[in-house]
């Protein structure tokens, strides 16, 4: 009987050990604006960039993102959030085309990539990335949507890369 005892207490003790672990690493927030710097943006876009501001969300579900200015009044926002249960890249689309996004297929960069844009020259780059949704959402400073979505679609390259 003593034996009993002590397996359980040692159970419970590995346990314990095993889900504080688990939920140190679930309370860490992923860092977006770890997947693209400044000059890697500026690189591409040709325009100065500031450092990206971060901004954790208090739901985990809803992701977090980082934002950069762009020029003077231009932004590229990135997105990282865990996939939800049934939220799929058609999904999205449905959702998207309910609101006259028409969305356009990417090939070569991850699982149901897509680019849309909301007008007002913005381009939103959409990427399922192994468990995560990653969303760029760009608008450039004097360019059309055409010309900002092959911008859009090269940090995105970059920065889906960098998910591990």
């Amino acid at each position: 009987m003593a034996r009993s005892y002590r397996v359980l207490f040692v159970s419970i003790v590995f346990a314990s050990v095993f889900l504080a672990t688990a939920a140190s690493a679930a309370d860490k927030p992923f860092d977006p604006c770890s997947l693209l710097t400044p000059a890697e943006i500026q690189a591409v876009i040709g325009k100065p960039v500031q450092a990206g501001t971060p901004k954790v969300q208090s739901n985990p579900l809803a992701g977090s993102d980082c934002t950069y200015v762009v020029g003077e009044y231009g932004s590229l926002n990135l997105l990282v959030k865990p996939l939800q249960y049934g939220e799929t890249p058609e999904r999205v689309k449905a959702q998207l085309a309910k609101r006259k996004m028409a969305a356009t297929d990417v090939a070569g960069i991850g699982a149901g990539a897509f680019l849309t844009s909301p007008g007002f020259g913005m381009v939103q780059m959409h990427v399922f990335q192994k468990d995560r949704y990653v969303l760029i959402t760009l608008m450039v400073p004097g360019l059309e949507a055409p010309a900002v979505q092959p911008l859009a679609i090269q940090l995105m390259k970059t920065a889906v890369s960098r998910i591990k």
